[in-house]
């Protein structure tokens, strides 16, 4: 009876010195952690399909202001960026799309810095901008939904005369916002659906040091 005593204390008091090199350690190690947690926030799908999409409207209409409000738009279009509106979404396909709008962007980018508007360095932040974030919801995207862009598509072929770049340009804009309205709504609804299936999962009970403590009574 004497032996199973002492061994009772012994347990309490190991777990008592396991509970204060806890405490120590996250003292100590509370500032790194806190760094380490804010460099590796998660994505938040919906917010930044949200802000790609705020970032090429802002865009299309500063590039509208600098190439001329009535352009009109490019014949062959994007079909590579064209879906129906009650699509379901797709990993690889979204992973294609985004990687084809980004690509699409460079170029307007680059037409516009090299040769129609080299002076408007507004409009030239606001497409890198718009191209960062269309990456990053591309990654973030990558990690939700899974899937892999099964051949990386080619970036569109830029018009030869001016007029037609600056369709060019309109055109890719404005079907790179319709899609991105598409994927934000597509995306409510499985951010929605995931929840709800989290919320079926069986929770896991934590043992606590003082549920620990508790139990470790009946050893005594």
């Amino acid at each position: 009876m004497v032996l199973k005593h002492r061994a009772g204390l012994l347990t309490v008091a190991c777990a008592w010195m396991a509970i204060l090199m806890q405490g120590l350690d996250a003292r100590h190690a509370g500032p790194q952690k806190r760094a380490a947690a804010a460099a590796a926030s998660p994505c938040r799908p919906k917010e930044l399909a949200a802000l790609a999409r705020s970032l090429v409207e802002e865009t299309l209409t500063s590039f509208d202001e600098a190439n001329g409000k009535h352009l009109g738009a490019w014949s062959p279009g994007f079909p590579e960026l064209q879906v129906h509106q009650n699509a379901p979404v797709v990993g690889s396909e979204v992973q294609c799309g985004l990687i084809f709008m980004a690509k699409g962007l460079e170029e307007v980018l680059k037409d516009q810095k090299d040769n129609l508007n080299p002076g408007d360095t507004a409009l030239h932040k606001k497409l890198h901008d718009t191209i960062s974030r269309v990456k990053l919801l591309a990654t973030c995207l990558k990690n939700v939904l899974g899937g892999e862009c099964p051949s990386k598509p080619s970036p569109p072929a830029m018009p030869e005369h001016a007029f037609e770049r600056k369709q060019f340009g309109h055109t890719l804009l404005k079907t790179a916002k319709h899609y991105l309205d598409w994927l934000q709504r597509k995306l409510v609804v499985h951010v929605f659906k995931m929840k709800e299936a989290n919320k079926v999962k069986p929770k896991v009970i934590k043992v606590t040091p003082q549920r620990y403590l508790e139990g470790s009574r009946y050893q005594l």
